[in-house]
C-alpha cells in the first residue's frame, strides 16, 4: 500500500504539477495559493466552523443540534465535516467520485487535515479508517475516494491508516431519495471488521466523502465498536444542510 501510494503521488506530480494550475477550474495560479486552488474556487467552499451540530457536525444557522440528531442516538461519538455539500462543491465531489478525478483527493485531503488539526482530533486519534467500497464498485471506479482522502490525511497528520480494517459485505443500492429509516435498513449488516487483532486501537477516525443522515458511518462505527474500538470519530469532506 505504501509503494502504491508513492507511485500515485509521483504520477500526480507528473500530470498535475502543483502551483501552476488550479486543481478545480484549471486556471493558472501562483504557487503561493493554498492547496493549489485559486481564490475564486476557494470562495465557493462554505466551510463549517464552530457553528455546527454538536453531534453530526452539520452547519447550523442557529441552535447547537440539527433536526436529524434530535431524538436519535448515533453509534459514533462525534462527527465533523469540512464544508457544506452544495453548489460547485457538489459538482466537484461528484467529479472526484465518478469522473476519474482521483487527483482531487490531494487538495481535499489537505483541507480536511487542516480542519482536523483545528478540532484537535489528530491528538485524540490512534488510527484512520476509510469507509470501504464494495469490491465490484471498486473495480469499476478504479479507486475508493474515501481511501484516497484517508491516505492524504495520514501523510499530513502522521497518523496510522488502516485502509482494509472494514469491508463492505454487499453491494448496497444508492441511498439518495430514501428516508432515514430506509437508509438505516439498507445499511444494516453491510460492513464487517477485518484483521481485528491487527487493528488493536482505542480511538478511530472514520473518513468518508459525504455525510447526509449518517446511516453509512453509523453502521461502520457500530461494527468498529463491536470489534473493541472505544471511540469512533467521523470526519467527512462535506455534509448536507440541516432541513
Amino acid at each position: 500500500m505504501v509503494i502504491l501510494s508513492k507511485v500515485w503521488e509521483g504520477f500526480l506530480d507528473l500530470l498535475y504539477p502543483e502551483g501552476i494550475y488550479c486543481y478545480l477550474c484549471g486556471r493558472k495560479i501562483h504557487d503561493t495559493h493554498t492547496y493549489g486552488i485559486c481564490p475564486g474556487c476557494l470562495g465557493d467552499f462554505v466551510l463549517i466552523g464552530d457553528k455546527s451540530c454538536r453531534m453530526c457536525g452539520k452547519h447550523l444557522d442557529s441552535g447547537d443540534i440539527c433536526s436529524d440528531c434530535r431524538g436519535f442516538r448515533h453509534s459514533f461519538d462525534r462527527a465533523y465535516s469540512l464544508c457544506v455539500y452544495d453548489g460547485r462543491v457538489k459538482e466537484w465531489i461528484y467529479s472526484f467520485k465518478y469522473a476519474d478525478r482521483s487527483y482531487l483527493a490531494r487538495p481535499f485531503g489537505r483541507m480536511m487535515a487542516d480542519r482536523i488539526r483545528e478540532t484537535g482530533l489528530d491528538r485524540e486519534t490512534d488510527c484512520i479508517v476509510p469507509v470501504p467500497l464494495y469490491r465490484k464498485k471498486l473495480r469499476q471506479r478504479g479507486y475508493n475516494q474515501s481511501g484516497l482522502l484517508a491516505e492524504v490525511i495520514k501523510r499530513e497528520l502522521d497518523i496510522r491508516n488502516a485502509p482494509y480494517a472494514l469491508q463492505r459485505k454487499r453491494n448496497t443500492p444508492p441511498l439518495s431519495g430514501l428516508s432515514r429509516l430506509q437508509r438505516l435498513e439498507t445499511m444494516e449488516g453491510a460492513f464487517e471488521l477485518k484483521r481485528v487483532r491487527r487493528l488493536a486501537v482505542k480511538n478511530v477516525l472514520l473518513i468518508d466523502d459525504i455525510y447526509t443522515t449518517g446511516s453509512t458511518v453509523n453502521q461502520c462505527a457500530r461494527v468498529l465498536k463491536a470489534g473493541g474500538v472505544a471511540r469512533v470519530y467521523v470526519f467527512t469532506l462535506a455534509s448536507g444542510r440541516d432541513i
